[in-house]
């Protein structure tokens, strides 16, 4: 699962870029913030899900308290993305009829929850090795 969700941030930002070089960046405020949360997001996802794979396989029993902290605000920050997509997707409407547009959509909706199941599953894994850890 958190390869899948790697591979569906890097697939965002790049998409993201192409999109903002080929279409040029909004001018409105609330599009200037979503481009920005696309950009930001997966590059945060992305980097807690390698330190998360690195840390595991140190065989490190526990993660730092300020990686769990991390790992919180990037599923936060996943939900607020997938929010403002939908948001975005719904302020659109019609949609322009473009080639890339619906896999666009689909990288777009299905990254933010590939990425949220991706860090909650690190988290309870990391969770439950601190439980048998204390038996």
């Amino acid at each position: 699962m958190a390869i899948t969700a790697l591979v569906l941030n890097v697939v965002l930002v790049a998409f993201t870029c192409l999109v903002l070089a080929t279409d040029g960046a909004s001018r409105e405020v609330p599009y200037i913030v979503f481009a920005a949360l696309l950009l930001v997001v997966p590059a945060f996802s992305s980097a807690l899900l390698v330190r998360r794979g690195l840390h595991q396989s140190e065989r490190v029993s526990e993660p730092s308290p300020a990686i769990r902290r991390a790992g919180q605000i990037a599923v936060l920050c996943n939900v607020c993305l997938l929010a403002t997509a939908c948001w975005a997707i719904y302020d659109q409407y019609p949609h322009p009829d473009e080639q890339g547009f619906l896999p666009y959509v689909a990288v777009v909706l299905l990254t933010p929850v590939f990425s949220i199941v991706a860090l909650l599953a690190g988290s309870r894994r990391s969770l439950g090795l601190r439980v048998l850890g204390a038996r």
